[in-house]
């Protein structure tokens, strides 16, 4: 077999970015490998060309993985996977942006936010450590508590393609394939979301999607729509959760709030999660709705009732007694 000029075509960069960073294979497994395939390639040559391409075993995902910082990131390495889409996804339907920057010799972007809470900040950009995420605090007048909170990535072409995936025409709108996931979705509502009262022991969920085109928000309200969360685009361009559909919007991020600082943001009463509309029970269990009024009315079952006057919920106990009057024939 000829020597080394014979393998020029064979090890490229694409090779050992394939096999050695992201296969995670030793040199003698890359070796191994070749000689299977009919190749007499000695370690040796392995990692000379290896370091001739400027490939050391520092640029593998586990050294990245211990110590991000340690090395600058190789806009020839792609370092996205499943995860940091989502957490892009959630970080941009909130609070997030990306910066864009096309002087160098590939385009790039980085993820950046400013926020009132570090605590916030550091949820927001630490899912992109593999990006050298980081907060800092700066003095600003545009906050009212006088600083923000900055968190920001270096700047990478990975970036750079969801730039292009989320802001077409340079308006970051939600592109078709975004991530409606417990994750993306509880990133969301922690930036952009709140509990709004709309009347007395009435509330209900807003997220603010004011700045996405009128057919961008339809298009999220399509996707929770898909997950079971019933909601409506209202005459603000917000996306509106009434009471009925916050214990299915709340099963599917949760019910804790995963930093202190937005805790008040789950604060609601156990009723608000377990009690259910006469008229979904009625529906539900394929009776008259009007004569399960009556059964209501008269004492012969029981209700919640979140104020006197309140209008009359049905709790888990309160079901169970329908379902046995049921049986009996009581109810129909």
């Amino acid at each position: 077999m000829r020597e080394q000029p014979h393998y020029t075509n064979l090890l490229t960069e694409d090779f050992f970015l394939k096999y050695y960073v992201k296969g995670r294979m030793s040199f003698p497994q890359i070796s191994a490998m070749l000689k299977k395939d009919g190749h007499n390639i000695a370690i040796g040559t392995v990692y000379k060309y290896a370091k001739s391409l400027g490939i050391s075993r520092t640029q593998s995902e586990a050294a990245l993985q211990k110590d991000i910082t340690c090395e600058p990131l190789n806009y020839n390495i792609s370092y996205i996977t499943e995860s940091i889409i989502e957490h892009i996804d959630g970080f941009l339907l909130g609070d997030g942006g990306i910066q864009p920057n096309t002087k160098g010799h590939l385009p790039s972007a980085r993820l950046r936010c400013g926020v009132e809470h570090k605590q916030f900040a550091e949820y927001l950009i630490n899912p992109f450590s593999r990006y050298k995420a980081k907060t800092a605090k700066y003095a600003t007048k545009d906050m009212k508590q006088g600083f923000v909170c900055d968190g920001r990535t270096s700047f990478h072409p990975d970036i750079y393609t969801q730039y292009v995936r989320w802001y077409p025409l340079k308006k970051k709108q939600p592109p078709n394939d975004v991530r409606i996931t417990p994750t993306s979705v509880m990133m969301w509502y922690l930036g952009d979301g709140s509990l709004v009262e709309t009347g007395k022991n009435m509330v209900s969920i807003r997220l603010s999607t004011d700045g996405f085109l009128l057919e961008r928000v339809e298009f999220l309200v399509s996707r929770l729509e898909e997950v079971g969360i019933n909601c409506h685009r209202n005459n603000d361009n917000r996306i509106y959760i009434k009471a009925s559909g916050i214990p299915a919007f709340f099963d599917f991020i949760g019910r804790e709030s995963p930093i202190e600082c937005y805790k008040y943001k789950f604060d609601l009463p156990e009723w608000r999660f377990e009690s259910r509309r006469i008229h979904d029970v009625a529906d539900e269990l394929g009776i008259k709705y009007n004569r399960l009024l009556y059964f209501i009315k008269i004492g012969k079952v029981g209700c919640y009732r979140a104020s006197e006057k309140g209008k009359p919920r049905l709790l888990p106990k309160h079901v169970k007694k329908i379902k046995s009057m049921i049986k009996t024939g009581e109810l129909y």
